[in-house]
């Protein structure tokens, strides 16, 4: 029996969420393939990660073909940055038969990631690789404590607490006050923005599992 799209992506997510090492690797040919997505600007902002290649290569090896917007999909397929570069929604996963997930991707060397001016959007699956320091594991006698890949699997709208999300509104709130009150000027350009970071040490084991079971009934 064929397997189903949603199928797909739900052993997609699982996959990812079993082998967090995998999207610690380098795929050169795969990332160039993307960098042509990106455009010809020379900001960092402007060119694909290690970890979306290696995102990106776990998709293809699991039956998904890039394709570019616009493009027919005659088979499972994916886009990379439907909405252009720096803009939320990484990839859109899409079937023959117009059915479509999008996937944003976080990623991190340590526990925090960067929100800058983002935040986690409902609907959308939030893949979020990181590293945490094991600091109870440590051997005595070695300098550095272990560390563990981790890949998290959550619905943008199962990710921040009712308190985070009503203060990051509130900032978001401030900032449009700001810059509203900066467009009356001659030559100079003010534009408030945001740094904001999300620690990762909200994503315990527990945390994972039942976000990861929320994302898989989302996916039915």
């Amino acid at each position: 029996m064929e397997v189903s799209f949603f199928e797909n992506v739900r052993n997609l997510v699982k996959y990812c969420n079993e082998n967090p090492s995998l999207l610690e690797g380098k795929h050169t040919e795969i990332k160039d393939r993307l960098n042509k997505c990106c455009g010809k600007g020379q900001g960092t902002g402007n060119k694909a990660t290690d970890h979306e290649a290696s995102f990106a290569k776990i998709l293809e090896d699991r039956g998904f073909t890039h394709i570019q917007l616009g493009d027919e999909v005659t088979k499972l397929s994916y886009i990379y940055q439907p909405y252009g570069t720096q803009k939320s929604i990484d990839f859109r996963l899409l079937s023959p038969n117009k059915k479509a997930v999008d996937i944003d991707l976080k990623h991190s060397e340590n526990d925090v990631i960067f929100l800058n001016d983002g935040k986690f959007l409902t609907n959308v699956i939030y893949v979020i690789s990181f590293t945490r320091v094991l600091k109870e594991e440590k051997v005595k006698g070695q300098r550095k404590c272990p560390r563990q890949n981790v890949c998290t699997i959550v619905l943008g709208q199962d990710v921040m607490s009712p308190k985070d999300a009503a203060a990051l509104e509130k900032r978001y709130a401030r900032l449009r006050e700001l810059n509203e009150e900066a467009k009356d000027l001659d030559f100079l350009t003010i534009y408030a923005r945001n740094a904001n970071q999300y620690s990762c040490k909200q994503f315990t084991t527990e945390f994972n599992t039942n976000a990861l079971q929320k994302a898989i009934i989302f996916l039915q």
